[in-house]
């Protein structure tokens, strides 16, 4: 049903006064972007300079090495998560979580409970960061509670397949955006849809190796600006609720899912949406007093998001019927199309900055995770360098974006969010295994100041993950969980011969010495 001109003036004005408000708080973000607290401030200078007593309270000693800057603080670990969750998954995924789901009713509980689920892992993972406050994530979690040889499974895995593959799907989507404002509805060649998508990864792997502060500059703008793209659509959603517009969901739970492969591909599917909120504990190293700010991001950062994917799909049922829903490419578009065809564009423009700000959070903490497994010596060496002015993993975020680039082949984007989750719940399982058996080691010893969490969260979590691995195969298997299982598996292969017995391909250490000189960069220290 078209809007009256009365309507459309009335939705007009509340998207004017929400882009007036979250323009000043723009505004008093750019004022304090770079700016440190003073006691955070003197703290990381005290803690950055060692004592010695035989020349007084504070003598610089030089090192041989350099570590990561702290330099990160909690408004902007907050955005960093924000911005690595807020990305294409709430512009993909609820299409694919509705049709999973079978309805409307049952999908806004499928995304409530994922919102949940990344809850108890954000406090898995909060008390995980604080015990090891290290870049690294996962990686350096189960290291510490299981040792290298299944913590190889989670180098091997993320950063290289999980990471790279959805950056890749994630340059896509702006390409798949970005064009139609071009060619209209003429389908845009392939090879220009690539190449776009390569120019984006490029432009973010630039924007990170120049400056680690710039690119969390580039996450605060793009997370305001993505932020401020879902409030409209969930204000006007709520705006048209109170006005009556309740017919869409009448009856929104018929035709539910009966299958439980349906509902774990559903929670894929709305998990692919949640999936940022790790990015945080991967740059510990980098977070302004790591023992607060981690729990406190992650708390913040996980809640809004939450409030905020429910609602607006929540907004997108009540203008879009089931089936127009189900047969739409782009419903962010279409939903926009419906209420203010006049503002219409505006939603492909966001839909790219939301993009452009999760693709940059994921590049910059996944690179970190190949970073410090280098460091743990499961990396070649040179991975683990570190610029010797800007402090940053330069050789480490080059790889990552040329692997990014390789895996821009087009593929089918539900398939490879359900590869991608599947591979991401084995590594989500030895996370929540590793705190528990920490808790356990430790359960004698006095406790230590720092985020703690009941022991039942990571038991549910563990819980859950082993029935996001095993559900898949209840009912008729897809192909592409027999190809997940056997990349997790495979990495095996290389782990034994280059890693626990130390096989070195000749030339190694002249590339080594190559790429130092290449990149200016200089050794770090190394991690038990």
């Amino acid at each position: 049903m078209a809007n009256t001109p009365k309507e459309e003036l009335s939705n007009t004005i509340v998207i004017a006064e929400t882009l007036t408000y979250t323009s000043n708080v723009l505004e008093r973000m750019l004022k304090d972007v770079g700016k440190t607290h003073p006691d955070e401030e003197r703290r990381v200078n005290e803690e950055a300079t060692p004592r010695d007593p035989r020349f007084g309270p504070a003598t610089k000693i030089e090192l041989d090495v350099v570590n990561p800057k702290q330099h990160i603080g909690l408004f902007g670990a907050v955005t960093f998560g924000i911005g690595s969750m807020i990305g294409s998954g709430i512009f993909i995924s609820p299409k694919a979580s509705l049709a999973f789901a079978g309805s409307q009713g049952m999908s806004l509980v499928i995304w409530s409970l994922c919102g949940l689920i990344a809850f108890m892992m954000g406090l898995v993972y909060a008390e995980l960061g604080t015990i090891i406050p290290r870049s690294g994530g996962d990686f350096v979690y189960i290291r510490k509670g299981f040792g290298p040889v299944p913590a190889f499974l989670a180098v091997w895995v993320i950063p290289l397949f999980v990471q790279t593959s959805s950056t890749a799907v994630l340059a896509l989507v702006f390409a798949d955006y970005l064009l139609p404002l071009v060619y209209g509805s003429c389908p845009p060649p392939n090879v220009l849809r690539k190449l776009i998508g390569a120019l984006l990864i490029i432009t973010i792997a630039i924007s990170n190796i120049v400056s680690p502060k710039f690119g969390v500059f580039v996450q605060m703008i793009s997370t305001v600006a993505k932020t401020l793209a879902l409030i409209i659509i969930a204000i006007t959603g709520i705006v048209f609720i109170l006005k009556g517009r309740t017919e869409n969901l009448t009856n929104a739970f018929d035709g539910s899912a009966s299958e439980v492969t349906s509902y774990s591909l559903a929670i894929y599917s709305c998990a692919f949406a949640y999936s940022g909120y790790i990015r945080i504990g991967e740059i510990a190293d980098e977070i302004i007093n790591p023992q607060k700010n981690i729990p406190r991001a992650l708390m913040i950062s996980i809640t809004l998001v939450t409030v905020i994917y429910v609602v607006v799909n929540t907004s997108y049922f009540v203008l879009l019927p089931k089936p127009e829903f189900l047969g739409s490419p782009a419903v962010a578009y279409d939903w926009a199309l419906k209420c203010i065809p006049s503002v219409a564009i505006f939603v492909p423009i966001s839909v790219m900055i939301s993009v452009y700000g999760s693709n940059n959070g994921g590049c910059f903490g996944s690179a970190r995770v190949m970073f410090a497994a280098a460091r743990a010596e499961l990396y070649p060496e040179a991975i683990s360098f570190l610029h010797a002015k800007d402090s940053t993993p330069i050789i480490s975020l080059v790889l990552f974006h040329i692997i990014c680039i390789i895996m821009l082949i087009p593929g089918d984007i539900q398939q490879l969010i359900n590869f991608l989750s599947f591979m991401r719940s084995f590594v989500t399982l030895l996370s929540s295994l590793s705190l528990l058996r920490l808790k356990w080691l430790s359960r004698k010893e006095p406790k230590k100041t720092g985020f703690r969490t009941n022991i039942i969260f990571p038991i549910v979590t563990s819980l859950i993950a082993v029935f996001l691995i095993v559900a898949p195969f209840i009912n008729s298997p897809r192909i592409e969980f027999l190809y997940s299982a056997a990349f997790v598996f495979g990495g095996y292969f290389l782990y034994f011969p280059f890693v626990h017995f130390d096989w070195k391909l000749p030339g190694t250490d002249r590339i080594t010495v190559f790429l130092q000189l290449l990149c200016n960069s200089c050794p770090t220290e190394k991690i038990d």
